[in-house]
């Protein structure tokens, strides 16, 4: 279930992105590079969470599996991937050490909505200046409205980007709960199997044995 929330997540956020920088296309050049930017950002933190979490799955398969005495438990954690191997190590010889998280995924979720508006107040900017130009430039009514109604119509269209913008923080943030809940519940299950198949293959039990004999 929580694959199918994740999928579901980063596909919303991808449709949303892509609905509004469609709109763009044709009629504002600035706020489709914003959005191909945010595009760009919410792809490279699924990136990593699709990492991280094969990660997870890859710890929580070898933990069907595991060493029966010391001499095999150097092969067991070679075995692991590369980013928990000392973690699970530590854990082995009983001290607390905390299975790495994402590193930028938590950024990129603030920087996403930072971009949305960013190009919102570039749009605003480049409307307010095309209202100025409108109003110096003619002293008749009519006029004044239709040169009114492109940078209007603009100013409307740049707050799409806070939209986009919103849209992949909050699907973002979604897929990266939904990994680290699944990391959690592996994270459990190793603490199991240390307490239960692994404390005899710890380094303190391993002296308290030697001390005995």
């Amino acid at each position: 279930m929580s694959r199918l929330f994740f999928f579901l997540a980063f596909v919303t956020g991808l449709a949303v992105t892509g609905w509004i920088g469609q709109r763009f296309i044709y009629s504002d050049l600035l706020a489709l590079s914003v959005t191909m930017i945010i595009a760009v950002v919410y792809t490279l933190g699924f990136v990593e969470l699709m990492g991280f979490r094969s990660t997870t799955r890859k710890l929580a398969d070898k933990l069907t599996t595991t060493p029966e005495n010391r001499e095999q438990l150097s092969g067991w954690l070679a075995g692991l991937p590369e980013q928990v191997q000392f973690a699970v190590q530590r854990r082995i010889d009983g001290h607390l050490a905390a299975l790495p998280s994402p590193q930028f995924t938590p950024y990129l979720v603030g920087l996403l909505v930072m971009l949305g508006l960013l190009g919102t107040f570039a749009g605003m900017i480049v409307t307010l200046s095309g209202a100025a130009s409108a109003l110096d430039g003619s002293t008749e009514l009519s006029a004044i409205r239709s040169a009114l109604a492109a940078p209007i119509a603009g100013l409307s269209l740049a707050f799409g980007t806070s939209i986009a913008g919103v849209a992949a923080s909050a699907m973002l943030g979604l897929a990266s709960t939904l990994s680290r809940r699944e990391r959690l519940q592996v994270s459990r299950q190793l603490d199991n199997t240390l307490r239960q198949r692994l404390h005899h293959l710890s380094a303190d039990h391993q002296r308290q044995q030697a001390f005995k004999a």
